[in-house]
Order: structure tokens, then sequence, then C-alpha cells
């Protein structure tokens, strides 16, 4: 049974990985994997209103008691800046079980910072990217795989929402390229694979009323891989509707795919259709892919699962294409040097 300790207890901390940990505990088929007591380390832990018998503040990670390493997974929840700093600081308490929030990072030379922190102190990495755990995805991974219907010549995915109010609110992101794109950049490097290259990009500010966030708005890159694959990817930051959508298209068949579009939707759609667009198949599918990848996660670190896809490595090529991608439409040019890691950071923007 392994303990769990969130660095930051944010959205992405208290709304995403501590609501999936709560649930896989509480699913019957995994009570002996997750240990129901969770730590949490954050600066504003007094005003977080921590009130659940089974959650425990912290206000930096110097308290910490009762979280051994050997038996203890650590989920790095900190804005995409503080990622490193946070690993450092965590691996030299002497934890190794890790899983980071998406992206890993947002620049390369943090992403070398990075690797040499894994290096060094021998931890394992692993990164948060949910549609790889999705059963909508390894339905259509096998169905790549069976070649059935040849060769995939065209990949289109989309990850489209409104997030007008928490940019607003929370400006940690800097641009739409941070905020979905790495789960789709991911999402086509499973399908599709590693070798890829950028070919285009594009970014747009986010407009409403006298508000203009720049390059917050939307963001499209297009990736050209293996056997001639072409993959479109994109995400609309400033929509009213809500759509995490697929498409494959082969030489005589088209296959869509609609993914859980909220965190209180546990289902997926698979639809396959001919040529000439006419529906030969649809499937519902039970689809719930965070907890998933918790589960998965948590089932390697026990030693009872395989390795995950989404380490370390392969989130060096989903930031090293998304950085091409934004060098590409001009938002990145020669990168400036990463923080000094090794000085004892901050963590009162952690959340």
């Amino acid at each position: 049974m392994l303990q769990s300790l969130i660095i930051g207890f944010g959205r992405a901390g208290k709304g995403l990985h501590y609501h999936c940990l709560r649930k896989a505990n509480q699913t019957g088929s995994h009570t002996s994997l997750f240990h129901p007591q969770v730590g949490v380390v954050d600066p504003n832990v007094g005003a977080l209103g921590l009130s659940q018998a089974r959650l425990t503040g912290f206000s930096s990670l110097a308290e910490v008691k009762g979280f051994e390493p050997e038996n203890t997974v650590v989920h790095i929840c900190t804005p995409p800046e503080l990622h490193t700093a946070s690993l450092l600081e965590v691996v030299k308490m002497g934890y190794r079980k890790i899983i980071m929030e998406k992206p890993l990072t947002t620049t390369e030379k943090e992403l070398e910072v990075i690797r040499g922190i894994q290096d060094k102190y021998r931890c394992e990495v692993l990164v948060v990217a949910n549609w790889l755990s999705s059963s909508l995805t390894k339905s259509i991974h096998a169905l790549i795989k069976s070649n059935i219907f040849g060769p995939l010549r065209y990949l289109t995915a989309e990850q489209n929402k409104s997030r007008l109010s928490r940019t607003l609110a929370n400006p940690s992101h800097q641009n739409a390229f941070d905020v979905e794109i790495p789960h789709l950049v991911a999402l086509s490097l499973l399908l599709g694979g590693t070798n890829a290259i950028i070919k285009e990009s594009e970014v747009k500010d986010m407009l409403f009323g006298d508000h203009v966030i720049p390059n917050m708005g939307m963001a499209k890159l297009t990736l050209h891989q293996d056997q001639g694959l072409i993959s479109r990817l994109s995400s609309n930051l400033a929509t009213p509707v809500r759509k995490r959508r697929i498409q494959l298209n082969f030489d005589s068949h088209v296959v869509f795919g609609y993914y859980p579009s909220a965190q209180d939707d546990s289902h997926a759609w698979l639809e396959i259709c001919d040529g000439n667009g006419r529906l030969l198949d649809e499937q519902i599918l039970h689809d719930d892919p965070l907890s998933a990848v918790f589960i998965e996660y948590y089932q390697y670190f026990a030693g009872i699962g395989e390795k995950p896809v989404s380490d370390l490595d392969f989130n060096a090529k989903v930031v090293t294409l998304i950085c091409q991608a934004k060098k590409l439409c001009g938002l990145m040019t020669d990168e400036s040097e990463p923080s000094d890691v090794s000085l004892t950071y901050n963590m009162v923007n952690m959340g």
C-alpha cells in the first residue's frame, strides 16, 4: 500500500489529483494499493480548510512526518516554472517515486536540468498524460495496430474548453501551448510514433470584452510522423463549446473518438465510418482516464504493473516538439538560462 504526498494544493492538486486518489481508494479492487491517508504540502495550508480526517496538511516539506520515502508517491502539482525546484527538493528528502503534473516543463534547458536530477538521484519521474490511459485511446491504438483499415494517413485531435475566468484569475500559463496541447502531443506520439517533426504552428490571443490576453486564446500545430502520417492538433481556450475529439483518416475509413468532456462524465464514444461517411459501428465505452492514470502509475511503483509510457524520456520528446512549435510561431527564440535550482525556492505561488 502506497501513501500519497501532494506538493501544491491548487486546481491540479486538489481538484484533479486528490479527487482521483480519493475515488481510486474508494474503488473496491484498489483499496490495497492506495493508502487512505493523503499528505498535502502547501504554504497556504492554514487557509485551505483541510478538515477531512484522512488529509494531513504541512506548510513545507521539512515539516512532513509519517510519509516515509520508500512507501510514498509524491505528486508535484506546482506551476510548471516551479517543477524543477520542487523535484529537487523532494528528491533531496529521499523521495524517488514522482508523479509530475503536465507539462513536465516549458523549456528545453529546464528539461535538461530535470534529466540531470533524475540521473543523479535515481528517481522515477512519470508525467500525467490521462489521454494515454483512456479506454478510448486503447481501443483506437489496437485498431491502428491491427492494420484492418490499412495505414493511418491523417490524425486530427482537438481539446477545446472555455478558460476565460481561470486565465483572468490565475495567469500561471504564458501561452496556450502549455495548457492542453501537451496532452494532444502525447496522444499523437503514442498513436503515430515518436519520430516526429513540427511543420506548422500558430497561436492566437484570448479576446473578450476589453480584455486581451496575449497568446492564450488558441494554439495549433502540425506534426509529420512515421509512414507519412500528418497529425493536426489544436486547442481553443476561448470557446463556448467543450470538446475532446479525435479523428483518424485511413484510405477508405474514418474513425471518430469523443473523450469524456467533463470531470463528472465517464463515457466515451467510438464511431467507425466508411469513406462515404456511412456509420458502420458505434461503441459507448466506460472511460475514466485520469483515475486510470493513477491506478496504472501506482501499480508500477508498487511493482505489480508495467512501466507507463509517459516517463521522462517520452515527455522529453513532448517538451521538445512543443518548444519547436513555439519557436516556429515566434513565441520562443533563445531561451534564458534556467533558474538556479540549487537555491531554496519560494513556494508562495505554488498553488
